[in-house]
């Protein structure tokens, strides 16, 4: 009993059972633990292994998102701005010594795009407390000031200052960056990619340093505040590349003049605090303060611009004398590189430089130097105020910018022109003049940007009908739109411009529209052709009068064939040419252009079906249509020579290939046809129509050709033999029709009409006459019905019957009078009775009898015999 239990201890499983008790719950819980976690441990290293290759990119995406997020949330950290936008990237950075941090974002509810301004509180740790809350006290004047105004070359705050522990964040409207990072100081700045592509243009450095007065003079006149501190870290360049001020810690109220200027910050350098080789000489060694402070300050500010350097000067709040030793210098001699600034503005700078602030030029004087005077300059500064002046004033303001537009730098007209010119868009009467503009812009613009800064502007216009001329500018700039626009924007904006065009009543823009469209078709697609395009094609050209627009039309449709399908060629445009009313020259040619460019494309052609019932039809009677010239005519008749020859070669080649598989069937069908042709023979021969090629030769021929003698023999040889039958067979006799035969004298064919028919008449009532009185003598009083007047040969008749040569010229001639059958012998003017048994045929014409009795009603209603007559002879 011990020992069991010391085994039961030593193996026994959880909750001191014994082994033996492998199905107690505990055991089997274990066991399936146990499953549960090798299969999760399976799964996992198959899953690891599997998506290892696809999960690289995906981790590293969600690395550097990650990273991301972590660092914006450790930037803005309990920032209630947070709430309202959604930041994105760092950009850039602004304020003296560039502690202020620039990001790119949006507004939540909006979307609207803004720039976020972010002051990090963890860059005043070496500082005293006191010393951080002068710091942030100066930050926050700054800011609140900022808001404060409202000019167009102030920096524009949407959303106001929030402060939290760590920061202080304020949202602007979109910015690039400061102009110390776009000339090269890229401090506190993380992506220095977007900076490096943007780059300074000399009318980007003009137009600034002008906006920048305009600015400045704004400050003193409107606002009586003197700067105190402009530098390239203080100007902020926004989207549009428009220079703004930003910075206002330190500015200077003029409008108590006898309060002594405070705040002097060059004693003790803190952070943020303007720096003395900014500073106007007078507000460091004096402590005074004008409307110059700022010019001097301005003067620095262009020579670092062109310099892309500072003035060499000792800071003031360690060397006091040397500062003032430094500047006296600069204002006798000039800064050293002063050269490398624009002559017309180089004395200028020089005067702006000068210790005494009387000999300063003034702001307004400055806006009038000749470096200013630049027809760019001026024709940007003017339409920035353009916008409340009257319509007749702006027309001639617009059309002086399009003969300069195309000089100005591209990034200065998109986002600063355009937004300026689509502001007209709400004064119809205008529109013709800016759109010439607006198109100007975009033949520079990329598809990208096009989508974004001019796509959503030009739709709307593109529906108006009135004024005529915007549709006409459009069209005479649409290869600028295809080159820009993708093609679903073509479909969904070009497109109903086109169609638009095609319903309009202007010719001029008919014309163009159907001049265009072979490039629009490129972008579409074939069912968008087939069921949009050409039904308007056809029918514009079904609809008009004027004979360009036609030819036009048919031209259009010519030029689609090489992007449309074979059948939809055949079934919508060849099929629709014979309709189209072709009366001038131009329009033949231009049918017989898409005739032309439909049989020779590659791809297409027409069948030779269409080709024999549709085309050539067609063609035909264009062949004789007036006021074609030679050249034209041959043209034609070229065409119509190819497709005939088209027919010859695809038909022959059919029949050709049909007779061949004829001939190379089995030796008993053709032995079969061999049969056949030569009872075909034997039975023609039987009838004595020869043995030539032509089995109908002999028997159309004239009255001077003669039997061929083995003819006659072999119907003489018949003749015997039919008399040897009656003699030997002693019974009665059988008839046997005898085949007929040509006789050498008998003519078929009919005589040219050499006499009128009252002549023809004439004639043969002389002739009645003549044989009635030689008919009179007979005694002949055969009273039976009138044969009709029909030539028969006779059969052979008995020994009793009367002769061949009576019965071969019995002619029965019914006049409607007597009823007494009378007997014609009629002679032909050229040969005798004799040698023609049945005379010359001539055609009989039932006239009234002399004797002026009741005529018959079937001889009196029609002068041919009817089928009746025909049918009670055939009878008798």
């Amino acid at each position: 009993m011990k020992k069991t239990h010391k085994s039961t201890e030593k193996v026994g499983a959880v909750g001191w059972f014994p082994v033996c008790g492998k199905n107690y719950p505990e055991n089997r819980e274990k066991r399936k633990r146990k499953r549960i976690d090798s299969s999760c441990t399976q799964r996992s290293k198959f899953t690891s292994t599997f998506q290892h290759g696809s999960m690289d990119a995906i981790n590293k995406i969600y690395s550097s998102v990650s990273q991301t997020v972590s660092t914006l949330s450790a930037v803005f950290l309990g920032n209630p701005l947070t709430k309202d936008y959604d930041i994105a990237e760092h950009i850039g950075s602004a304020g003296t010594e560039l502690v202020w941090k620039i990001y790119t974002g949006s507004k939540r509810t909006t979307k609207e795009v803004a720039s976020i301004f972010v002051f990090d509180k963890k860059q005043l740790e070496l500082f005293t407390k006191d010393e951080r809350e002068e710091i942030c006290e100066n930050i926050r004047r700054g800011v609140v000031q900022l808001t404060k105004i409202r000019h167009p070359q102030v920096l524009t705050v949407q959303h106001a200052m929030e402060e939290s522990r760590d920061t202080i964040a304020f949202a602007t409207e979109p910015v690039v960056a400061s102009l110390a990072n776009l000339l090269g100081n890229t401090t506190n700045v993380s992506n220095t990619g977007l900076l490096a592509e943007y780059k300074l243009s000399e009318f980007d450095t003009k137009f600034g340093i002008f906006e920048l007065i305009k600015g400045i003079r704004f400050l003193h006149d409107e606002v009586q505040l003197v700067h105190r501190h402009l530098c390239t870290e203080n100007i902020i360049v926004n989207k549009q590349g428009v220079w703004k001020l930003f910075g206002f810690g330190f500015c200077w109220s003029k409008r108590a003049p006898g309060t002594p200027v405070g705040n002097h910050p060059f004693k003790s350098r803190l952070l943020g605090n303007p720096g003395s080789k900014w500073t106007a000489p007078e507000l460091i060694l004096e402590n005074t303060c004008n409307d110059s402070t700022d010019i001097y300050s301005l003067g620095i500010l262009i020579y670092t611009i062109y310099t892309r350097e500072n003035i060499p000067s000792p800071d003031a709040s360690s060397d006091l004398y040397g500062y003032k030793q430094s500047v006296t210098k600069l204002s006798n001699q000039g800064p050293p590189k002063l050269t490398a600034i624009p002559e017309s503005l180089r004395s200028e700078v020089k005067k702006m430089l000068s210790v005494n602030p009387q000999a300063r030029p003034t702001l307004q004087s400055l806006t009038q130097i000749s470096y200013f005077c630049d027809q760019y300059v001026q024709c940007l500064d003017s339409l920035e105020t353009l916008f409340p002046k009257d319509n007749l004033e702006k027309s001639e303001f617009y059309k002086r910018l399009a003969t300069i537009i195309g000089d100005i730098p591209h990034r200065v007209r998109l986002y600063r022109i355009l937004p300026l010119l689509v502001k007209e868009f709400v004064n119809c009467s205008m529109i013709p003049f800016v759109l010439t503009n607006i198109l100007t812009i975009t033949a520079s613009c990329t598809r990208a940007e096009y989508m974004q800064h001019v796509s959503s502007h030009l739709r709307p216009v593109m529906l108006l009908d009135e004024p005529v001329q915007i549709m006409l500018i459009f069209f005479q700039n649409l290869d600028v739109l295809l080159k820009v626009c993708p093609s679903e924007e073509i479909r969904a904006s070009v497109l109903p411009l086109v169609y638009k065009a095609l319903e309009s009543k202007s010719q001029q823009i008919q014309e163009l529209c159907l001049s265009i469209i072979p490039s629009v078709v490129v972008h579409l697609d074939k069912a968008t052709i087939k069921g949009g395009l050409v039904p308007r094609i056809k029918t514009l050209c079904s609809g008009t009068n004027l004979v360009s627009v036609r030819v036009k039309c048919l031209l259009c449709l010519g030029q689609l064939a090489p992007k449309i399908d074979k059948w939809v060629m055949i079934d919508d445009i060849v099929s629709y040419l014979p309709s189209v009313n072709c009366r001038e020259p131009a329009v033949i040619m231009a049918i017989v252009g898409v005739y032309k460019i439909s049989f020779n494309t590659d791809g297409l052609g027409i069948p030779k079906d269409v080709l024999a019932c549709k085309v050539l039809p067609h063609l035909f009677p264009m062949t004789i249509v007036n006021g074609l010239s030679l050249q034209q005519f041959n043209a034609i008749i070229a065409l119509i020579k190819e497709f005939t020859r088209k027919i010859e070669d695809e038909q022959g080649d059919k029949l050709g290939s049909k007779a061949g598989s004829i001939s190379s069937s089995t030796s008993s069908s053709s032995s079969l046809q061999e049969k056949q042709q030569s009872e075909l023979q034997q039975s023609f021969g039987s009838l004595g129509f020869g043995s030539g090629n032509d089995l109908y030769g002999d028997f159309m021929q004239s009255p001077a050709s003669t039997v061929p003698k083995q003819t006659a023999q072999s119907t003489a040889q018949q003749q015997q033999q039919q008399q040897q039958q009656r003699k030997a067979g002693g019974g009665p006799m059988k008839l046997q029709l005898k085949p007929l035969q040509p006789q050498s004298n008998l003519n078929w064919s009919v005589s040219p009409m050499a006499t009128t028919a009252k002549e023809n008449s004439n004639n043969y009532n002389l002739f009645t006459q003549q044989q009635q009185q030689q008919n009179a003598s007979s005694t002949l009083q055969n009273k039976v019905h009138p044969p009709p007047a029909i030539a028969m040969p006779m059969m052979p008749a008995p020994a009793a019957a009367p002769t061949a040569s009576m019965a071969s010229n019995m002619w029965m001639n019914n006049n409607g009078s007597t009823g007494v059958t009378k007997r014609l012998e009629l002679t032909s003017p050229t040969n005798s009775s004799s040698s023609n048994p049945y005379g010359q045929l001539q055609p009989l014409i039932p006239t009234p009898s002399q004797t002026g009795g009741k005529a018959s009603a079937k001889s009196a209603t029609s002068p041919m015999l009817s089928k009746e007559d025909i049918m009670e002879f055939l009878q008798k």
